[in-house]
């Protein structure tokens, strides 16, 4: 940082004395003359020169319109001589406000280069930062918009162009104009946001789209238009899929207010897309019996590596179609985009209902295949499940026979507890099945409550007496076990 300090104590001052000993040598002819303590330069016939700068030594004077040296002031608004007379060169100097002799009464900061020259009209990289000087040469500051490039030049002592990450005092409400200073935070908040600058000082920022991203060190970030660092929930794209029922796919998560990289892979999560300042594009569900995030905590989203977040397609027509494939598991998302667990229902809008589990807990959430025990339904129960383990249906409850096993909607069909056996009717078939869910397919008869009631022969079922002798063929069967869902999905 450069101390502010006056310009008539800036320059290191000429050995005049010296200098002067050297002129005097020259004064018979044409040469520097000092009279009555001001010094002029006088050619070969004695006349003065004028409006001219002349070199003794490493440095340079200027002549006035008088032919006297010119001392602590402006040259022509482009070159500064300091209280020896000296041109400054290579250094910078600082003007207070009110100099009506400067280029520009307002002040500030200008630099000299090695010719003397006042930098202006533009950019100049001096001691490897790049600075911006007006017409007037003075240095700006603060925020400065070059064409649509947007930089941060600091205070007005520093005025070089930010580079790399900076957390900035911000007000959305009231951005700041060109000129304007920011108090630079240590964190970001409702009032301070994080911005990046390139190496050439520009800050990432959209211009002429909503949203630009950019990827520094291997984290893609997203800027908007005033270069802010996005965070938290954002819809990002115009347009949601058309598998999308909620405007979900609009949306990625880009962290707390001091991260701002984009989400890729499982988070877990306690702020959703309708806390967001985007909550109007996200929808209302259509396809299950949740409407919003009413009452929701935390849920694991997953996120693709484009950002997207898994979510459910409702267009899908099987329950592969429907989960998500990730390292080899499959999960269920719900429309919203959180990950589901325990026993779901899905309707793939033939009015039927096809059962899926993905474990009692949020620490699980994999989807379950083959004879699954102790799978908790919505009411408390705990039953045993079978689920398909390939194809397209992987992952559906299984409704008919498996390893000489019942099964209805996944669920293990028993006899009631106390009757032995009794007959359910699955696909149009007749099982006779015992309580432990077992088809019993012996030629005999069989107990129920007690007594002889049924006849299994050849695969048809009778009805028999107490002496087992047959009084008619059984045509149906009981109710079926109801099968209690956490959720129910309608697609299509």
């Amino acid at each position: 940082m450069r101390t502010k300090t006056k310009i008539t104590i800036l320059c290191s001052a000429v050995a005049l004395l010296a200098m002067g000993s050297s002129m005097n040598a020259m004064a018979a002819q044409a040469g520097w003359v000092q009279e009555g303590g001001t010094w002029t330069y006088v050619d070969s016939q004695g006349n003065r020169l004028t409006d001219s700068w002349r070199k003794s030594g490493n440095y340079w004077f200027y002549l006035d319109s008088n032919g006297e040296m010119a001392v602590d002031q402006w040259v022509d608004d482009t070159s500064y001589v300091d209280i020896n007379g000296v041109r400054v060169t290579n250094q910078w100097i600082y003007v207070e406000p009110g100099t009506d002799s400067a280029p520009n009464p307002d002040g500030g900061w200008y630099y000299f280069d090695a010719s003397g020259n006042a930098a202006a009209d533009g950019w100049r990289t001096i001691n490897g930062r790049r600075y911006y000087f007006d017409s007037d040469g003075t240095m700006k500051y603060g925020w400065f918009t070059d064409n649509e490039d947007l930089y941060y030049l600091g205070d007005e002592n520093q005025g070089w162009a930010a580079t790399g990450w900076l957390c900035l005092d911000y007000d959305p409400d009231n951005p700041p104009e060109d000129g304007d200073v920011s108090y630079v935070e240590t964190a970001g908040s409702e009032t301070a946001k994080w911005f990046y600058f390139q190496a050439n000082g520009k800050a990432v920022r959209a211009v002429n789209e909503t949203y630009r991203n950019r990827t520094i060190n291997g984290n893609r970030y997203y800027f908007d238009e005033n270069g802010v660092m996005l965070t938290g929930w954002v819809s990002v794209a115009s347009d949601s899929d058309a598998s999308d029922p909620t405007g979900i796919s609009t949306f990625k998560y880009f962290g707390d207010a001091n991260d701002g990289s984009m989400s890729r892979g499982w988070k877990y999560l306690t702020d959703h897309p309708e806390d967001s300042n985007d909550s109007g594009n996200i929808g209302t569900a259509t396809s299950s019996e949740i409407s919003s995030y009413e009452n929701v905590d935390g849920s694991w989203y997953y996120f693709d590596s484009n950002g997207t977040p898994k979510y459910l397609d409702a267009t899908a027509t099987n329950m592969s179609e429907a989960t998500s494939q990730i390292n080899g598991r499959r999960y269920f998302f719900d429309e919203y985009g959180r990950m589901q667990y325990g026993l779901i229902g899905v309707d793939f809008g033939d009015g039927t209902i096809q059962s899926a589990y993905f474990g009692n807990s949020d620490s699980d959430g994999q989807m379950k295949t083959d004879r699954t025990t102790n799978v908790t339904e919505d009411s408390g129960d705990r039953s045993t499940f079978y689920f398909q383990a390939s194809g397209s249906s992987r992952g559906a409850g299984y409704t008919g026979e498996r390893q000489h096993y019942l099964y209805w909607n996944g669920k293990l069909v028993r006899a009631e507890q106390g009757t032995g056996v009794q007959v359910f009717e699955v696909n149009g078939t007749l099982y006779l099945v015992n309580e432990a869910g077992r088809i019993q397919d012996n030629n005999r008869c069989y107990r129920s409550e007690g007594d002889y009631r049924y006849e299994y022969a050849d695969g048809t079922i009778y009805y028999v007496d107490a002496d087992r002798q047959r009084i008619g063929e059984v045509t149906s069967g009981e109710n079926l076990p109801d099968v209690s869902y956490k959720t129910v999905y309608t697609l299509n």
